[in-house]
C-alpha cells in the first residue's frame, strides 16, 4: 500500500478504493485496524459510487509511530492525507475506536468535513455522567482499567490482548475474548467478515503492538478537541447488544453533540450493527435535509 511523508517526516500507510470521481469517504478503523479493505465492510459504501479512503493510524502496519498520540493527532495526520490526494470535502466514517477520530477530523475541518458516520464509538474517557466500562466484556473492562497504571501496565495488557487475536482463527478469537461477543456478534464473526478482519488485524500487528498501545493511551486521554461543539451533521448507530462499547456511549454521545440523529438499535452489537450495511446509513448524509 502506498506511504504518504507526513510533514513531520513520519510515514502515513494509506489505500484508496472505489471509483476516482466518487465523492470522498474516510474510514476510520477500530482497534487494532489498518489501512487493508475489508469488502464485507466497503463494498456497500463503494459500490454506491464513493471513493473511500483507509490509512493505518500511526504504528499500525506500515504508518511510523508516534508515541503520546492524541485523538486529534491521528485525526491531524488524516486531513494531511487528504490534502495531499486533492480531496477537498469529504465524509466521515468511524467505527469502535475510529469514531472518536472521526468526529475530531470533523471539528478539526469544519469546511471539509460535510457529515459523519459514528458506528458504536466511545465516548470521551472520563466524560461526565458516563460509567466507561459498565457493560463491558471482561477483556475490555481489564484493557480501560490500566488507564493512568504506566506504559509498562499497558504493554503488558495490549500484549496479552494481541496474544488472542493475532493469527488466530474467527473460532479462536471468539473463545478467547468470550466476554465480548454476544450471540449476534459472533455469528457474524463466524461468517465472510471473520476472514476480512483477520486479514485486517493481523497486518496491522505484524510489525508489533505499538499501534494498539498508542491508540489505548489516546483513547483513555483528553482528545484534543471539544467533539460537542462539531458543526457538520452526525448519523450515530449503536446496538444495545454492544459489549465492546456499550450502549450507554452512544447514548451519551447522543445527548452532546448538536447535529445528531441517533439510531439506538434493539438487538444490534458491535459488529452486526456495522457489517455489510454502511452504505445504507451513509445515505441519509447525502440526501438533503
Amino acid at each position: 500500500m502506498p506511504l504518504f511523508r507526513l510533514p513531520d517526516g513520519r510515514d502515513l500507510e494509506y489505500e484508496v478504493s472505489g471509483p476516482s470521481t466518487g465523492h470522498g469517504v474516510v474510514f476510520h478503523h477500530g482497534m487494532p485496524g489498518s489501512a487493508v479493505p475489508m469488502p464485507t465492510v466497503l463494498d456497500s459504501i463503494t459500490e454506491r459510487g464513493f471513493r473511500v479512503v483507509t490509512y493505518s493510524r500511526a504504528g499500525y502496519g506500515a504508518s511510523s509511530p508516534a508515541p503520546g498520540r492524541s485523538v486529534a493527532d491521528s485525526a491531524a495526520d488524516c486531513v494531511s492525507l487528504l490534502d495531499h490526494l486533492g480531496i477537498a470535502t469529504y465524509l466521515t466514517v468511524g467505527w469502535s475506536t475510529g469514531g472518536p477520530h472521526a468526529l475530531t477530523q470533523a471539528a478539526l475541518t469544519p469546511e471539509s468535513v460535510t457529515g459523519v458516520l459514528s458506528v458504536a464509538s466511545f465516548a470521551p474517557f472520563g466524560a461526565p455522567g458516563l460509567d466507561f466500562t459498565e457493560r463491558m466484556g471482561a477483556q475490555n473492562v481489564a484493557q480501560f482499567s490500566v488507564a493512568g497504571q504506566g506504559e509498562p501496565a499497558v504493554r503488558a495488557l495490549v500484549a496479552q490482548m494481541a496474544a488472542a487475536v493475532r493469527n488466530n482463527s474467527p473460532a479462536d478469537v471468539i473463545a478467547g475474548l468470550a466476554s465480548l461477543f454476544p450471540p449476534v456478534d459472533a455469528e457474524v464473526l463466524e461468517g465472510r467478515f471473520g476472514a476480512d478482519n483477520a486479514a485486517n488485524m493481523n497486518y496491522a500487528l505484524a510489525a508489533g503492538d505499538e499501534g494498539w498501545v498508542e491508540d489505548l493511551v489516546a483513547l483513555t486521554s483528553p482528545w484534543g478537541v471539544d467533539v460537542t461543539a462539531i458543526k457538520a451533521r452526525v448519523e450515530l448507530w449503536h446496538g444495545d447488544e454492544d459489549r465492546m462499547v456499550p450502549l450507554s456511549h452512544g447514548q451519551w454521545l447522543a445527548e452532546h453533540l448538536l447535529t445528531v440523529t441517533p439510531h439506538l438499535e434493539a438487538g444490534h452489537g458491535h459488529l452486526s450493527i456495522a457489517v455489510g450495511s454502511l452504505g445504507d446509513k451513509l445515505d441519509a448524509l447525502t440526501k438533503e435535509k
